[in-house]
């Protein structure tokens, strides 16, 4: 049986997750990053991606929570990891209809005159539309 750690994952507006987990994944801008218990201590920024993390069910069972998250920090200590950002919802709390809706938006946006920064943020925004809605596909296809 793995060791157990502790993780918070804060929101701006709520409290996505403060338990123990067997390992975390989180997105990184250079990749994928993994924590397991005992990890050095490090702080990262984080982009927009999904966190996964695994944790024991009441039948000790392990089961894999996913949050799609907006930007952020992680801060790993050796048995906590504290997780900041901006937005995370489960799959299923995703309003797909207005992830659509984003989407094109984002996408008429990159079609107009913009500045170096408004180009940056419709990029983010498109990213964002297109990371929820594949997440939200999947837990479809998945009959959940």
């Amino acid at each position: 049986m793995s060791e157990a750690f502790r993780i918070k994952i804060l929101a701006a507006d709520k409290t996505f997750y403060d338990g123990l987990a067997i390992s975390l994944t989180v997105p990184a801008f250079d990749g994928s990053f993994q924590v397991l218990a005992h990890h050095e201590p490090v702080v990262m920024a984080l982009k927009e991606g999904v966190i996964k993390f695994v944790v024991m069910d009441e039948n000790a069972k392990e089961q894999e929570i996913r949050g799609v998250n907006g930007i952020g920090v992680v801060k790993v200590d050796r048995d906590l990891v504290t997780i900041l950002v901006d937005t995370i919802e489960t799959p299923d709390e995703i309003d797909r209809a207005r992830a659509e809706r984003a989407l094109h938006r984002a996408m008429e946006q990159l079609r107009q005159d913009q500045s170096i920064q408004e180009y940056e943020m419709t990029k983010a925004s498109l990213a964002r539309a297109m990371l929820r809605l594949s997440e939200s596909s999947k837990l479809s296809d998945t009959g959940e």
